[in-house]
């Protein structure tokens, strides 16, 4: 049995025979079109059209299962341009256009959809929406802005796209619109637009501004959901407790709304966000209950990249969870993240596929065993950072590069040590390594904690009065002072002088001055 792919609606009983023939002169067309009364639109229903008075509507769709671009009102209901709007639902690039010689403005606006959809280049599709200046009614105005900040904000454009522009359109847009449902869509990409460029804190803003009163409860509660994406990247330690409450209730509300209309794919995600909120607080069984559903939902609604994606998040609560106290679940979270791999490989997300190593690299360093099967875990750690500094170079990626040698530089730390090998000695290399990007312009904060590091590592070295060097003890101290010019951390700057004194210590019991 085909799967039903498009729904169309009818409020006049009279209008159903003819659509059943439009549909029925189309070879197994029937078989993936349903067609149905309402005497209303449904906004749970995604990929569905409506027929009344004459006129074919194409409603917003509030579950994002297509590029939000808004058709216009005033469509005529005839064969042609049904079956060209139904071919054009179905995605069918080579039968819709057929039907659109005499309305070319659809015929864009299909094409404009097909390369968001694809990401292939919409430079053409775009040009032709722009070609239009003069409209004739205010509602065509408003489409236009919002359909052309759409477009500009998630299409692929042979040149760079700026983003002023963008926003001047979704600005218009929501100036244009006078229908609430309408407006809300439009500020609901607007926000997240604001979101993805590091202004969440206007975005929740301008949300709150709306009116909500007159509002269905799809377009109030997708506007809540674009609300809680922006208060989550407000949330920066220490968390801002007032915010973090109101978050967790408005979050919860909107988690229960679509959960309750069985929307599994839009809870998942809320349940992502729901498990890291949860982390936040230290609640990780919480957490880890919350992400195991997302995990469950995207696996009945076969969503395997989201479900990757869960199963990453899943390994972060586990490995946090681990370094808590309860190192139980560092097996645990090595599996999550092992399941991400099948998905996210080197070849299709090699920036995935590395970061994933990186985190491999950490856990097997920490995974608790006896010294012969850590061994082992040392060598896969070793393995998997060197996948991931693969990927994340020097030239290209320095912030990345700092990380993962700074990570790497603390494995060498932990691992068991070996009678040919000198694991504190690799550790103050990869340490130099990430010091090398990690500078005090760019990164002080970083470049402090990896100094800090550097000096824990450098105590294990040759630094006794039997053998002491006095190179690395004058390196340690430079090292040291320069801590106290890079960061105000109260944290770091108790260790930086802890180093400290216990340097001035050492240089007490071997009698020496430090070089100038």
């Amino acid at each position: 049995m085909s799967e039903i792919l498009l729904h169309v609606f009818y409020n006049d009983s009279l209008d159903a025979p003819t659509i059943h023939e439009y549909i029925e002169s189309i070879d197994r067309l029937n078989e993936i079109v349903a067609v149905q009364e309402t005497n209303k639109m449904l906004s749970n229903v995604s990929n569905a059209i409506y027929i009344d008075e004459n006129r074919i509507h194409i409603p917003p769709d509030w579950l994002e299962h297509r590029p939000a671009i808004i058709f216009p009102s005033e469509i005529p209901f005839n064969k042609t341009f049904f079956l060209g709007i139904v071919f054009g639902m179905l995605g069918n690039e080579e039968k819709y256009p057929q039907y659109f010689t005499a309305f070319p403005a659809m015929l864009f606006m299909f094409d404009l959809i097909q390369a968001i959809t694809n990401g292939t280049e919409a430079d053409s599709a775009m040009e032709n929406i722009l070609c239009k200046t003069k409209f004739v009614h205010p509602f065509e105005n408003y489409a236009f802005n919002h359909n052309v900040a759409v477009a500009l904000n998630y299409g692929n454009f042979s040149n760079e796209i700026n983003e002023d522009a963008i926003e001047a359109h979704y600005k218009d847009a929501l100036q244009l619109a006078f229908e609430p449902s309408f407006k809300a869509l439009t500020l609901k990409y607007y926000a997240t637009f604001l979101t993805d460029n590091n202004r969440s804190g206007e975005a929740m803003q301008l949300i709150d501004q709306q009116y909500f009163k007159y509002l269905d409860d799809y377009p109030k509660y997708t506007l809540e959901r674009a609300w809680c994406n922006a208060a989550m990247k407000q949330l920066t330690f220490p968390y801002d407790e007032n915010l973090m409450t109101e978050l967790k209730e408005r979050l919860w509300k909107t988690l229960e709304f679509f959960e309750n209309n069985h929307h599994k794919t839009i809870a998942a995600f809320l349940y992502m966000d729901a498990a890291t909120i949860a982390n936040f607080s230290n609640s990780f069984s919480e957490a880890i209950s919350y992400v195991s559903k997302a995990v469950t939902y995207f696996k009945e609604e076969h969503q395997t990249e989201m479900l990757a994606q869960a199963q990453m998040l899943r390994g972060r609560l586990l490995y946090d969870w681990a370094q808590s106290g309860n190192p139980q679940f560092y097996s645990s979270a090595l599996q999550a993240y092992q399941e991400a791999l099948k998905v996210f490989t080197k070849e299709v997300t090699p920036n995935i596929f590395a970061d994933i190593h990186h985190q491999l690299g950490v856990i097997y360093a920490e995974l608790p065993d006896e010294n012969k099967k850590r061994s082992i875990w040392a060598a896969l750690s070793v393995t998997s950072f060197n996948e991931a500094l693969n990927y994340y170079n020097k030239i290209n990626f320095p912030f990345e590069f700092g990380m993962v040698c700074n990570n790497f530089a603390n494995a060498y730390t932990k691992y068991p040590q070996s009678l040919r090998t000198d694991n504190y000695e690799k550790a103050l290399n990869y340490y130099d390594e990430a010091l090398s990007v990690r500078d005090a312009k760019n990164y002080p904060t970083e470049r402090a904690v990896t100094l800090l590091n550097y000096l824990e590592a450098s105590w294990k070295m040759s630094n006794t009065n039997e053998d002491f060097n006095t190179e690395r003890y004058n390196n340690m101290v430079a090292k040291a002072n320069e801590i106290k010019t890079l960061t105000n951390d109260e944290q770091l700057i108790i260790e930086t002088a802890k180093h400290l004194q216990m340097l001035e210590e050492l240089e007490k019991q071997v009698s020496i001055t430090p070089e100038n």
